[in-house]
C-alpha cells in the first residue's frame, strides 16, 4: 500500500494455501446448489479447489438480488488450522448456511475458532435461515495459530470474506490520516457528448460536472468495447477482452474461454487491490462479474451485490453504496459501482423529467426524438443518485481523500445516419454493440484525485489530457496515484499518473482499438478504420431491411468528423485504406490461435491445390502470400485455392487466425482435382472424418518433426494464443507417443 498506510488485513481465502484442512474437498459437494465457482483466488490445488467457493444467495427475488461473497467452505466436521502472527484481532465475516439436501427445512450446527487449543469463540448457527448472509465479528487473541472448526450432521457451512483486523487499527486510522479508498463509478450507455463538462449546453448532470472541474480530466476518451462485457473487462484488466480469451461476440463465456482465462496470470483492479489490503466489492447490475451465471468471471471482489432488476435497479443500488462507505469508512476500500442508468429502456422517474424539460428549452428539447428525451431524463436521475453517494462521502469527512473515477462502458447509437447494423438486441437503432462510430465509443472519463495526491501535482484545478486516450489507461493510471501497480503486472495501458505527478507531456495513444460483435476498429487522431469478421459483412442499411455488405469502413476524421462518408468504397480513399490496413495489421492488436496449412512443392507443369476447411474456432483474419486466393462462405468455413506452373518446388505456408481459442479443424485437399490424404497435428495423423477428438490432437506447440521434409500436406493449430505449452519431459513423451502411432500404423512416413 502507500506509505502512510500499513498492509492489512489477514485475508484467510488468500491464506488457505498455506492452511491445512481436515477434509480435502476436490469435487463439488452440493450440486443441487449451482451458484457458485471453486477456487479462482485462493490457488488451491485440484484437490482441495472446492474448499474457497464463491457462493452466491439468492436473497431477494423480487428484484434478483444475488449476493456473492469469496468464502471458505466446511462440510460437517471440517477444521482448517492456519499460521497467524501472534495478536489481538477482530475476526470479521459473514456466515451463510446450506442444507445438505436442496429441499431441508432447518439447518445448524456451531462454528468454534481455536488457538494453542484454547476456544477463543463458538458461535451456535442453529436455527438460521437458509441462503441468507449473516454479519458476524468478535475481537481474538491469537497466540501464533488459528484453527476453524464446524460441528454439525449435515448442515454446510460457508464462511464469507473471512478477514482478520489487527486490534486498533480502525481508532489508529481516525487519529492519523484517513485511508485513500477508491471508487469507480461506472456508468452504463454514458454518451461523454450528453455531459455538460464536455459542452452539453444544458447540464442535466450537475454533479457530474462540478466533480469533473476538480478532476484528471481526459477530454477525447474512448472505450476498448462497443457493448458492456468488452469494454469493462478491458479496462478492468488493462488488455483486450479476447486477449484475455473472453472474445466479444456474443454474452456466452464458453468453458475454453474460462480455461484460457483461469488458465493465465491476469491482474485485474479487483484482485490488485484485493492483495495490496483493501477491501473489495462490487456493488452492480452487471452479470460479467459473476461466474456462475454462464457469462461471467469471478475477479475475486471480496463481495458481489448484483441487483438484476431494471429501473428500480439504480435506487437500490445507490442505498448500499451509501450503506456500504458509511460502513467502511475508516478503512481503505475499493468500491466497483455500478448504474445499469440510462441504458434502455430509457425509463427515467418523472421528477427528472420534469427537470431536463425546465432546463432545456422547447425549441431544442423537441429536435431530440423521444428515446433521446428519456435518455436525457436518465441521465439527470443517475447523475442525482451518484449526487446523493457523493453527499454522504462529504457528511462522513471520507470525500476529500477517497479517488474517485467516473466513465462510462460504452456510448449509444442515436444517429439516423449511421443505421448500419445487425440489430440484434434492441430491433431499432437505439442501442450499442453493431457499430464502431465516436458516438457509440467516445465516453466520460475523469479522475477526482484525493486531496493529499492532488497537492503533489502542480496544479490546483482541473488537469486537463488532451487529444484521444482510452479506457485501457484507467487501471494502470489509478494504481500509479496509488503507488500501487504490481511488478511484472500484466496491465497494458498507458500510466497517465507519471506525467501528471511530473508534470511532463504525458505520452500518446496514437491508435485506439476497440472490439465489437465480430467487428474491431482502429481510431487515430486522423481516420477510423472499422473492420468486419469474414462471414459477418452483411450489414442493414435501416431497419426495414436493405442487406449489403459492408467488410471495412474508413472515415477521414479530419474533413468528416461525423463519420457520413464511408472513404473505403471511393477512389479517393484508397491511400488513406492502404494506410488504415497497413497500421491494423502492423500493430497487432489481438493475439490468436494460428491455424497453420503448410503445402508441400509441386513437382508437375501445373499445380491446381484446392483446400476446403471448417473451422471450430471461426475465422478472423489469414496470412497469404499474391499466389493464394482465400475464399470464405461463412465465419466457420474456407477455401484456398493455389495454382502454380513450370513444377515451382517451393512450398506455401498458409496461416489462418482464428476468432476463438478453439483448436479443431475439419479439412480436405485436392491436387489437380485428385484427393490427397492431408496430415495433421504434432504427429503427423492422417486426416480422417472418422476420428475424434481432432481438437486435441491437432495442436502443436512448435513445428511438427518431419514437416519440411513430408510430401503431403500437413495443417496444425500453433495453439499460440490458447497455450501448449510442453515441459521437456513432455516433449520427450511426445516423441515415444509418435513411435507407438507409427507402430500401430495411424502415422505413415
Amino acid at each position: 500500500m502507500n506509505e502512510s498506510e500499513s498492509r492489512f488485513p489477514v485475508d484467510l481465502v488468500l491464506e488457505l494455501k498455506h492452511a491445512s484442512s481436515k477434509i480435502k474437498i476436490g469435487k463439488d459437494l452440493l450440486p443441487y446448489h449451482w451458484k457458485k465457482n471453486p477456487g479462482r483466488q485462493s490457488g488451491l490445488p485440484l484437490s482441495r479447489k472446492w474448499e474457497n467457493t464463491q457462493i452466491t444467495f439468492n436473497t431477494n427475488k423480487e428484484i434478483f438480488l444475488n449476493h456473492s461473497l469469496d468464502a471458505i467452505f466446511f462440510p460437517p466436521g471440517q477444521e482448517y488450522q492456519f499460521t497467524i502472527p501472534k495478536g489481538r484481532y477482530q475476526f470479521s465475516s459473514l456466515v451463510g448456511l446450506l442444507g445438505e439436501k436442496e429441499f431441508q427445512t432447518n439447518v445448524s450446527g456451531k462454528f468454534k475458532v481455536y488457538s494453542q487449543s484454547q476456544l477463543l469463540l463458538e458461535w451456535d448457527l442453529t436455527g438460521l435461515t437458509k441462503e441468507q448472509w449473516n454479519k458476524k465479528e468478535e475481537s481474538i487473541a491469537l497466540e501464533g495459530d488459528l484453527r476453524l472448526v464446524w460441528e454439525s450432521k449435515e448442515s454446510y457451512l460457508y464462511l464469507g470474506e473471512p478477514l482478520l483486523y489487527p486490534e486498533g487499527y480502525r481508532e489508529s486510522k481516525k487519529i492519523t490520516k484517513k485511508p485513500k479508498s477508491v471508487i469507480l463509478i461506472v456508468i452504463d450507455s454514458a454518451r461523454k457528448d450528453f455531459i455538460g463538462a464536455y459542452g452539453f449546453r444544458h447540464s442535466v448532470t450537475p454533479v457530474l460536472d462540478k466533480m469533473a472541474k476538480e478532476s484528471v480530466f481526459f477530454e477525447n476518451p474512448f472505450a476498448n468495447g462497443n457493448w458492456t462485457k468488452p469494454s469493462m473487462m478491458s479496462f478492468f484488466h488493462s488488455e483486450y477482452s479476447s486477449n484475455l480469451g473472453l472474445g466479444n461476440s456474443w454474452f456466452s463465456t464458453k468453458p475454453y474461454q474460462r480455461k484460457v482465462y483461469y488458465g493465465k496470470k491476469r491482474d485485474n483492479l479487483a484482485k490488485t487491490f484485493r492483495e495490496a489490503g483493501y477491501y473489495s466489492k462490487t456493488i452492480m447490475n452487471n452479470v460479467f462479474f459473476l461466474d456462475y451465471t454462464t457469462v461471467g468471471l469471478d475477479l475475486g471482489f471480496h463481495n458481489s451485490y448484483q441487483v438484476g432488476m431494471d429501473i428500480v435497479d439504480t435506487e437500490t443500488l445507490t442505498n448500499h453504496a451509501i450503506e456500504f462507505v458509511s460502513e467502511k469508512k475508516d478503512i481503505p476500500y475499493f468500491l466497483h459501482f455500478n448504474l445499469n442508468t440510462p441504458h434502455a429502456s430509457y425509463s427515467p422517474p418523472a421528477e427528472d423529467m420534469k427537470v431536463v424539460r425546465n432546463i432545456i428549452p422547447d425549441s431544442e428539447f423537441f429536435r431530440y426524438e423521444s428515446p433521446v428525451q428519456r435518455y436525457l431524463g436518465e441521465m439527470h436521475y443517475t447523475d442525482r443518485e451518484i449526487g446523493r453517494l457523493v453527499a454522504k462521502l462529504k457528511e462522513l469527512g471520507t470525500y476529500d481523500e477517497t479517488m474517485i473515477i467516473v466513465t462510462g462502458d460504452h456510448g449509444e447509437l442515436f444517429s439516423p445516419e449511421h443505421d448500419y447494423s445487425y440489430h440484434f438486441i434492441m430491433q431499432t437503432r437505439f442501442g450499442h454493440g453493431e457499430t464502431h462510430y465516436d458516438e457509440e465509443i467516445n465516453v466520460p472519463y475523469f479522475i477526482k484525485l484525493p486531496k493529499s495526491i492532488a497537492q503533489k501535482t502542480a496544479q490546483n484545478s482541473q488537469i486537463r489530457i488532451p487529444g484521444q486516450s482510452s479506457l485501457l489507461s484507467l487501471a494502470p493510471t489509478i494504481l500509479g496515484f496509488l503507488q500501487l501497480r504490481p511488478q511484472n503486472s500484466t496491465y497494458q495501458g498507458v500510466d497517465y499518473s507519471t506525467c501528471i505527478l511530473k508534470s511532463n507531456p504525458c505520452p500518446k495513444e496514437s491508435f485506439i482499438y476497440t472490439e465489437g460483435r465480430m467487428s474491431e476498429s482502429v481510431r487515430t487522431e486522423n481516420y477510423k478504420y472499422i473492420r468486419r469478421y469474414p462471414g459477418f459483412t452483411t450489414v442493414r442499411r435501416t431497419s426495414a431491411g436493405e442487406p449489403h455488405t459492408m467488410a471495412e469502413e474508413l472515415y477521414d476524421l479530419k474533413k468528416d468528423p461525423k463519420e457520413l462518408r464511408n472513404l473505403s468504397l471511393e477512389a479517393e480513399g484508397e491511400i488513406l485504406l492502404q494506410q488504415a490496413r497497413a497500421d491494423f495489421r502492423r500493430e497487432n492488436f489481438l493475439k490468436r490461435n494460428r491455424l497453420r496449412i503448410w503445402i508441400p512443392p509441386c513437382e508437375e507443369a501445373i499445380c491446381r491445390d484446392y483446400i476446403s476447411l471448417n473451422v471450430q474456432g471461426s475465422l478472423y483474419d489469414w496470412e497469404v502470400s499474391e499466389t493464394v486466393q482465400i475464399n470464405s462462405g461463412s465465419a466457420k468455413t474456407i477455401s484456398v485455392t493455389k495454382e502454380t506452373k513450370n513444377k515451382t518446388n517451393e512450398p506455401e505456408e498458409i496461416i489462418l487466425k482464428t476468432v476463438n481459442p478453439e483448436l479443431g479443424a475439419f479439412f480436405q485437399f485436392t491436387r489437380n482435382g485428385k484427393t490427397i490424404p492431408v496430415r495433421f497435428g504434432r504427429y503427423g495423423l492422417e486426416y480422417q472424418r472418422s476420428l475424434s477428438r481432432v481438437d486435441d490432437l491437432i495442436v502443436s506447440e512448435r513445428q511438427p518433426e518431419g514437416l519440411l521434409q513430408s510430401t503431403l500436406p500437413w495443417v496444425y493449430n500453433d495453439g499460440a494464443f490458447s497455450g501448449s505449452g510442453e515441459t521437456e519431459v513432455q516433449k520427450e513423451m511426445g516423441k515415444e507417443v509418435k513411435k507407438i502411432l507409427e507402430t500401430w500404423g495411424y502415422i505413415h512416413e
